[in-house]
């Protein structure tokens, strides 16, 4: 369904006083099997935003099961025990409203944005989403695909497919290593035996949390979810993800019969989301590569021509996370481009960043989290990270002032520890042709 971009990093500098976003503390409550709902009352809007969140992703799939998690999400939109796929949607959308679907490699969540007035039967097409998916198998016919459409439009994509292919390389061995997508090869062996069978281990109580923002009345929330997900089951086993061993960083070149441009894609591992030097890492990152005035548009795009398009992006994970860089460039010019990316990233490694730097980055990162706080379903997104990642309520007010503490010494040293020694997972894309574009 959605499409799952990872952070890419493509802002403008900006100046900014940052003040602590109104926002009140969010409540959590659990239902009687355990299923944890958490969200903020805000009665001046007139809708809300609601999202089923599982606590599975890709990474937590066998080797012959990889993809299975995304068809799911496919899959449910496509008949459930009380509504038929165009009644899914059209119940939400034939009033206004919006739904949707997304996979990650840790979660996977069902979505929607609704008037306040829709909030009942909207939880009520979730709840079918996610507890009474059919899987006919005539369905998964069509649907595959569907799918197997989406995957060859990654391939298609070198930025997207690139940014798999790293990740597969940095994390072999793990789980992470693995497409959110799957292979083609599983794709077109899957059954709907195989849906059924994942979905009855995976979508257990123990797993879920309801995460909601917007116009509602608590008590009137509580009971409705109780009424239509009491009858999911609760797992008696406990998993736990195995932590990743990144690989020795190599250097990759691959050919493809893709247009006549060349695309670097780098990277290097970086903290996971429980791990303090999160914040340090992610000064790094705007600084090296958020926008016009980081290091690498100025060094490698403005002053010497070398690529068209050029940023930093983040790929973050409970227990490690990944900072890239991409670069489109002209054939001619990739090993030079590639040069260019390397000695402006060491030179910040030797030096660190300017004050200047530090106080745009700071600002910058104050700023996705207060923007973000300004729509409902980036609302409701924030308080299901923390309680999936942290197991508590959201704090943004500490986020910003872990921000704010953040010093010139503690970027240099993360700069040095993540990006000095063990350097970056490389990949090159050219062309099939050698011919250049006329």
């Amino acid at each position: 369904m959605q499409k799952n971009n990872r952070t890419r990093k493509r802002t403008s500098a900006v100046s900014l006083k940052v003040h602590t976003p109104s926002l009140s503390e969010p409540f959590r409550q659990k239902l009687s099997n355990g299923i944890t709902v958490i969200g903020e009352n805000i009665p001046a809007v007139e809708s809300v935003a609601i999202g089923v969140w599982v606590n599975f992703g890709s990474r937590d799939e066998r080797k012959e099961e990889n993809g299975l998690t995304h068809l799911i999400e496919h899959m449910v939109f496509k008949g459930t025990e009380h509504f038929t796929a165009d009644e899914i949607v059209g119940t939400i959308e034939d009033r206004g409203g919006y739904i949707n679907a997304f996979t990650t490699k840790e979660f996977s969540c069902y979505y929607a944005k609704v008037f306040k007035e829709d909030l009942e039967e909207t939880v009520h097409v979730l709840s079918d989403l996610v507890l009474y998916p059919k899987f006919d198998e005539h369905d998964l016919r069509s649907e595959r695909k569907v799918v197997l459409t989406e995957l060859q439009e990654v391939y298609d994509d070198p930025e997207d497919w690139g940014m798999d292919y790293i990740e597969e390389k940095m994390f072999g061995g793990n789980s992470l290593s693995m497409p959110i997508i799957g292979r083609a090869s599983g794709l077109r062996r899957f059954t709907s035996r195989d849906l059924k069978s994942l979905h009855s281990k995976k979508f257990t109580a123990d797993r879920i949390v309801i995460s909601v923002a917007g116009n509602f009345n608590r008590q009137k929330l509580m009971a409705i979810s109780e009424d239509y997900f009491s009858a999911m089951p609760v797992s008696s086993r406990v998993y736990i993800r195995k932590r990743p061993v990144v690989s020795a960083p190599k250097k990759y070149v691959v050919r493809r019969e893709l247009g006549k441009q060349a695309h670097i894609i780098m990277g290097a591992a970086m903290p996971g989301a429980n791990d303090p030097d999160r914040y340090a890492a992610s000064t790094l990152g705007v600084i090296l590569g958020d926008g016009s005035s980081s290091r690498l548009y100025k060094s490698v795009r403005e002053k010497d021509g070398l690529a068209y398009s050029i940023y930093s992006y983040g790929s973050g994970y409970a227990d490690t996370g990944v900072m890239g860089v991409y670069a489109c460039t002209a054939v001619e010019d990739i090993d030079i481009a590639e040069n260019k990316i390397l000695s402006t990233i060491g030179e910040f490694v030797k030096n660190g960043p300017t004050e200047k730097e530090v106080v745009r980055a700071k600002a910058q990162l104050k700023a996705g989290i207060i923007f973000s706080l300004e729509n409902l379903w980036d609302r409701a997104s924030l308080f299901a990270r923390d309680e999936l990642y942290y197991r508590e309520k959201s704090r943004v007010s500490e986020s910003l002032d872990s921000i704010e503490r953040i010093t010139d010494e503690e970027i240099a040293g993360a700069a040095e520890r993540y990006l000095g020694k063990g350097g970056f997972t490389t990949l090159k894309i050219l062309p099939q042709s050698k011919e250049k574009l006329k």
